[in-house]
């Protein structure tokens, strides 16, 4: 009875994770609905925002065993199709294309984070960066369901529910601002 009572209150004292959707809509909030100018502020809340939406979402990327990523590696050095075609179909090749993205918006929300405030060019060209995340929702629900940490729905565990406005945020209100702000400094 003592271990489940530790087991149960470690499973309370960890933050709850096991839904980006709080995430998500605080990411959503933070574009403003592209109601207003994105001031300093605003871009650092932004930014904040999106860091922790892909710190968290990167968190719950299960890792392929070295056993599972030198096997991916191996497969992935073919040029036979049919291997290839069979080798995309996994579970594993699923986890590793998620842990690749998550891992590269991680670090792309980072860099946005210090570089908000610090120059017109180099921000925009971050935000620009962080475009990349959200290129491909639909691969990205693809591969949550065959690596079964979803059910391919972007509401779903990992919810999605920002991409759309998120696109439209950073080429539209933030690269507009900043080229007002810029403009405003020479």
């Amino acid at each position: 009875m003592r271990i489940v009572i530790v087991v149960l209150a470690c499973c309370f004292a960890v933050p709850a994770t096991a839904s980006t959707l709080e995430l998500d809509r605080a990411l959503m909030s933070a574009t403003h609905f592209g109601m207003a100018p994105m001031g300093v502020a605003d871009r650092k809340a932004l930014a904040q925002a999106g860091l922790a939406y892909w710190e968290s979402f990167d968190s719950r990327i299960p890792q392929n065993s070295p056993a599972e990523a030198d096997w991916l590696k191996k497969e992935m050095s073919t040029t036979d199709t049919a291997r290839i075609s069979r080798l995309t179909a996994t579970s594993e090749y699923a986890l590793w294309a998620l842990s690749q993205t998550s891992t590269l918006c991680v670090d792309l929300f980072r860099s946005a984070n210090e570089l908000v405030g610090l120059g017109a060019f180099n921000e925009l060209y971050s935000w620009t960066k962080t475009l990349g995340c959200y290129g491909s929702r639909s691969d990205l629900l693809f591969y949550l369901k065959q690596a079964g940490l979803s059910d391919g729905k972007d509401d779903g565990p990992f919810s999605l529910q920002h991409f759309g406005i998120y696109h439209q945020e950073i080429t539209g209100i933030v690269a507009n601002t900043l080229l007002d702000e810029a403009r405003g400094s020479k």
